[in-house]
């Protein structure tokens, strides 16, 4: 029946799911889970269709002072931090996304953009300078090779709409009539495939975040809690890859319903 979520898969991480990276063109998510209490970070890939690890928890040379930056054509990117008091003193590591084999490294990059055959960023050695370097061997490009602009990322997110607004005001008189909710501060909103997407916060003693998922005619289909005791909002709550809703609960758990 159109119209209908069906639960697709859901996975409960031992940290806190501290970055999700889509990759459209190999179906996979890439995600970043941080144990703050044993200043441990370990990554995971997850492909999208098969609903299987490719990498499961891995931890790479550094513990902790290591982050998710990018990835494009079959290459994941990492930011490593060489300096704990001095954060502006980043490093790059290139991991291949099939075999977790280390492709390249570099100290002195401080990462800006990817394309799908290059990385753009600052050296910052000897003065400030822009660097260009192959995706796939981290040699440097000349500049007539600068990378090729962005494919579209084949991601549908939400556009958020903050308190005060002239789409928050809207969104929340239609939330209110519906539902008899006072969302505040800020929502996300998105129309795909079919189904009308919110994400919003109320005051529940604290500030608590819902995503509220609405058939076309109005019908409601998902009313999910996606966490609470909020210190602020947050930004891409939810997005779509592969025909599937993604989203985190609780800051530990990957969920994904699959639209009908």
């Amino acid at each position: 029946m159109k119209g209908q979520l069906e639960l697709y898969f859901s996975h409960t991480f031992r940290g806190t799911l501290w970055s999700t990276l889509a990759v459209p063109e190999d179906n996979v998510l890439v995600l970043e889970i941080r144990d703050h209490q044993n200043k441990q970070v370990t990554f995971s890939v997850l492909h999208c269709v098969d609903k299987t690890f490719l990498w499961n928890e891995v931890q790479l040379d550094e513990p902790w002072w290591v982050g998710l930056a990018a990835a494009a054509s079959g290459v994941i990117l990492f930011t490593l931090y060489l300096e704990t008091a001095n954060p502006d003193k980043k490093g790059i590591l290139a991991y291949s996304l099939v075999d977790r084999k280390l492709c390249w490294w570099n100290n002195d990059f401080s990462l800006t953009s990817v394309s799908a055959n290059a990385v753009a960023g600052v050296s910052s050695r000897y003065g400030i300078k822009q660097v260009v370097l192959d995706l796939k061997t981290g040699v440097e490009l000349s500049a007539s090779n600068q990378p090729l602009a962005p494919q579209p990322s084949g991601v549908q997110k939400p556009v958020q709409y903050t308190e005060g607004t002239a789409n928050f005001d809207t969104v929340k008189t239609f939330l209110g009539q519906k539902l008899n909710l006072i969302p505040v501060n800020a929502l996300e909103y998105l129309e795909a495939n079919g189904f009308i997407f919110v994400s919003y916060y109320v005051l529940e003693i604290d500030l608590v975040n819902y995503l509220l998922v609405l058939s076309v005619d109005g019908n409601v289909v998902l009313h999910e809690k996606l966490d609470e005791h909020l210190k602020g909002i947050g930004l891409d709550t939810f997005f779509i890859l592969s025909g599937c809703l993604i989203f985190v609960k609780n800051k530990r758990e990957l969920v994904s319903y699959q639209m009908l």
